[in-house]
């Protein structure tokens, strides 16, 4: 007689179940329906947002602490996540010294107690069997990217590093000692770019942002001063959205994306212009397809319409900005909605029909990034953005764009001063860029190579793989390979990529849980949280946090810091940051791992306030501009060098307000939709139409190719993640069928996608999730180091002893990497990287059939 089955033997037989055949059948059948256009699609794919928390492990909801904070069940580290820009906070479980796994943070204001899938990463890269695990020092005798090193203590490791630190300190050249990031926040950012290089005299310090956001803050900082914005999208009543993917990734992406889902839950309607259906458009209430690099041309149009409709906020315009509605009215005649539909391929009449949607919403709120930035007219795109929002008075009101609010850490360490002031090479700005005030981060290694402006003997990178992240992937190797243009190279990362590949020595970075750091990232709130990383373990084998290291570099070469470690860094500034030490300070931080006021209310029109007699002691008011600042008499505001560092309010109608702040640039505290300093650079001073060179006579035979991120990948740095890599390790090409027919290319074939400076062969995806004309190959993949999760290659003095080494049943489908054949172009004002503006061609690759004889003898062996 058959015996009727236990739920436990269901669940064993669950477990059981092949993931092989899970996730090539079943994961397959579903990530199309994804990207299609119909209802089920749409309901897929917002569940296939990635906001996941699993249940809680040992019921905390009923674990109060103080004042309803609630306290952590034992084996609980609160800390904060660094899989991406967001920096969630969150719980990490570990038990018998292992990390286990992660949950949200259910203290956190911002992050509702929920994380991303990508957070459940964590585990993974804490154990990777690739990782590095003590200092190695590459075999003297043999080439860079030779593969061969040699284990050298941490004692070793140092002294070679402060030896070179100190003939550049010595001969005077501190400029020449360079730094170079990638993901740095927090206190990392302070200790590492403020105190330690500021501690050996040098400014040369390259980061990445133009290859990230650059194009975005350049805009913001010409228009309303100090970067950053926060779309208050919870409390609006009309969201759109110019080339951002939210619910698969963006600088807040967790905690913007529940937003979101919350306002779209009421009927907030969303409108998402794409070249792509991402999950984001396919979320929407309606995709509206465009042309690449045209969003700039549906914005003036709309602003016209704005105009023409007479829905404007005129007493915002006259008070607030340095322009008038008969000004704007006249600049923005020729840009009708018919004429934006001939050349972004939107119909004039959803253009305008949206366009008094949003001015009527009162308040709406208009989201953009790199889909609509990264072009070459992308500053200009993103100032038109925020003079439309200004036509609407949407500006720093609820439910609009506003300025962002954020802690502000109190440490007592003061910054060191060996040297009056610091030196750097002029490598980090690359030439005939208007403001460059990111740095031109993609242009150092042509700048290394050309050698006008010197180089740097001592090269550091921190968190930044510059070889893949960068365009023009082997134009970088051939710099960083030459011991002639980089004669030293320091690579401090957890893992073995491509870049520290052609390092001279690697340190070994500890991983997020194993580390302290002080964080602060924006609040969607407006109400500032404080939150900290610490660790949930250990540091694995030799591997040490480089905040340390740097201060026990710098005591080596005589330039202590002040602080001998980053825990005594952040026990500092939580002992002294009002609120947080009246909370109970560091001991409360390392217990619930946040604060925030729970009496604060939001904060919004932070420009409107009415500056006091104390604040405006000790100022001057610049008469050309009317900016209120602490400089000398008969000094000029605008032509004095760092005067915006001095800015404290704006005269207006006779009333100082604090205005909007400026940061980067000498910008007065209005709203500027005129800029000067466009002018002065020979660029249009209020946002105007500008095509991009490529695309303006394309040939038959050319398409454009975009790049795109997705919900399980962060950037270049989460593809050793078996657990995130076992779902997405594989990017074909999308291509319209239009353009498929067009090519004879059909589903599936091999295709060879070429640019000026390159090639790569991939598969084609057919999809009328992509417009015609276009090509998109998404971001991430593509290692060719980084371990045998993301690439196949083992890394030096890898470990064998992991069992999930011998289930990677992707072997040989690692993905292509699009940055082989995309330039390092920058755009012409803030030099942000265009990615989305390479011209390609494309054909069907055939491949000799005793080549494929011999890659499957291969695969048999």
């Amino acid at each position: 007689m058959k015996r009727n089955r236990s739920l436990n033997d269901c669940a064993f037989n669950i477990r059981e179940f092949n993931r092989r055949e899970f996730l090539r059948s079943g994961l397959s059948a579903i990530i199309p329906l994804i990207f299609s256009g119909g209802a089920l699609a749409r309901r897929i794919a917002f569940g296939a947002s990635n906001l996941v928390s699993p249940p809680p492990a040992s019921g905390y909801s009923n674990s109060q602490g103080v004042n309803g904070w609630i306290e952590p069940p034992p084996g609980v580290v609160p800390s904060a996540c660094w899989q991406c820009v967001t920096r969630c906070s969150l719980w990490f479980f570990v038990k018998n010294g292992i990390l286990t796994h992660v949950e949200g943070n259910p203290n956190s204001l911002r992050t509702r107690g929920k994380i991303c899938n990508k957070a459940h990463g964590a585990v993974s890269q804490v154990y990777n069997p690739d990782r590095i695990f003590f200092p190695m020092r590459r075999v003297n005798g043999t080439p860079r990217g030779g593969g061969r090193w040699e284990r050298v203590s941490w004692d070793e490791a140092l002294g070679i590093v402060a030896e070179r630190i100190k003939k550049n300190l010595d001969e005077g050249t501190p400029e020449k000692i360079m730094f170079h990031y990638g993901r740095m926040k927090g206190s990392h950012a302070t200790i590492l770019k403020n105190i330690f290089m500021k501690a050996l005299g040098s400014e040369t310090i390259g980061n990445h942002t133009s290859i990230c956001e650059g194009g975005k803050w350049v805009a913001q900082e010409l228009t309303w001063g100090k970067h950053y914005d926060v779309n208050d999208v919870e409390n609006t009543n009309l969201i759109l959205n110019f080339g951002c993917n939210f619910f698969e990734t963006h600088t807040s992406h967790n905690v913007f994306n529940q937003r979101v889902t919350s306002a779209l839950s009421r009927g907030v309607p969303l409108y998402t212009f794409d070249v792509r259906l991402s999950n984001t458009a396919a979320k929407s209430t309606e995709w509206i397809p465009i042309k690449p690099g045209t969003d700039l041309a549906v914005v003036l149009a709309m602003a016209n319409s704005v105009i023409e409709a007479g829905l404007y906020d005129e007493l915002f315009i006259n008070k607030w900005t340095n322009v008038t509605i008969p000004q704007l009215k006249e600049h923005l005649a020729p840009y009708t909605p018919e004429w934006a539909e001939g050349v972004s391929g939107v119909k004039a009449e959803k253009i305008r029909s949206l366009a008094l949607a949003y001015a009527k919403a009162k308040p709406g709120t208009i989201v953009s990034y790199r889909g609509a930035i990264a072009h070459y007219n992308g500053v200009q795109t993103e100032r038109a953005i925020l003079m439309l929002e200004a036509l609407c008075g949407n500006i720093d009101v609820k439910g609009g764009r506003c300025k962002p609010v954020a802690p502000k850490w109190v440490s007592t360490f003061p910054e060191p001063h060996f040297v009056e002031k610091p030196k750097a090479l002029n490598i980090l700005d690359g030439e005939g860029i208007a403001y460059p005030t990111h740095n031109v981060s993609n242009q150092v290694f042509r700048m290394i190579k050309e050698g006008k402006n010197g180089r740097p003997d001592v090269y550091i990178t921190y968190c930044y793989n510059p070889v893949y992240v960068n365009g023009n992937c082997q134009g970088n190797i051939e710099v960083l390979q030459d011991e002639e243009l980089v004669p030293f190279h320091v690579a401090v990362t957890p893992y073995y990529s491509e870049s520290a590949h052609l390092a001279d020595l690697i340190l070994p970075d500890a991983t997020y849980p194993e580390r302290w750091t002080l964080e602060d990232h924006v609040s969607y709130d407006q109400i500032p949280e404080y939150y900290i990383r610490q660790p949930a373990i250990n540091p694995l084998g030799e591997a040490r946090d480089f905040a340390d290291v740097a201060c026990e570099l710098a005591g080596m070469v005589g330039r202590p810091l002040g602080f001998a470690s980053h825990e005594e860094f952040v026990r500092d500034a939580c002992g002294n940051t009002p609120g947080v030490r009246e909370a109970g300070g560091f001991d409360f931080m390392r217990k619930y791992g946040v604060w925030y006021d729970k009496n604060a209310k939001p904060i919004y029109r932070s420009f409107e306030k009415v500056l006091s007699e104390d604040e405006l002691k000790g100022t001057i008011v610049d008469e050309k501009t009317g900016v209120i600042w602490k400089g000398e008499p008969g000094q000029d505001y605008t032509t004095t060098p760092g005067a915006y560092k001095k800015y404290v309010g704006q005269m207006i109608d006779g009333v100082a307000y604090k205005g909007f702040a400026p940061d980067k640039i000498n910008k007065s505290g209005k709203f500027e939709i005129y800029s000067q300093f466009l002018a002065d650079k020979g660029f249009p001073p209020i946002p105007s139409w500008m095509p991009i060179p490529e695309h303006e006579n394309l040939d038959g035979k050319s398409l454009v190719l975009t790049t795109f991120k997705f919900v399980t990948q962060t950037h270049s740095r989460t593809q050793n993640c078996k657990y995130l890599t076992e779902i997405y390790h594989d990017n074909p090409a999308w291509i319209n069928p239009v353009t498929a027919r067009k090519f004879g290319i059909s589903d599936g074939d091999t295709i060879r996608i070429k640019s000026q400076i390159g090639e790569i062969v991939t598969k084609a995806r057919i999809t009328e999730g992509i417009i015609p004309g276009v090509i998109a190959v998404s971001h991430h993949l593509g290692h060719w180091q980084y371990g045998r999760y993301a690439s196949g290659v083992k890394s030096p003095f890898g470990r064998d002893d992991e069992p999930d080494l011998g289930r990677i049943w992707w072997k040989g489908n690692h993905g292509v990497h699009p940055n082989w054949i995309i330039p390092n172009s920058p755009e012409p004002i803030g030099g942000q990287q265009r990615w989305m503006d390479t011209v390609v061609t494309v054909e069907k690759h055939f491949i000799d059939s005793k080549l494929t004889l011999v890659q499957k003898l291969d695969n048999l062996v």
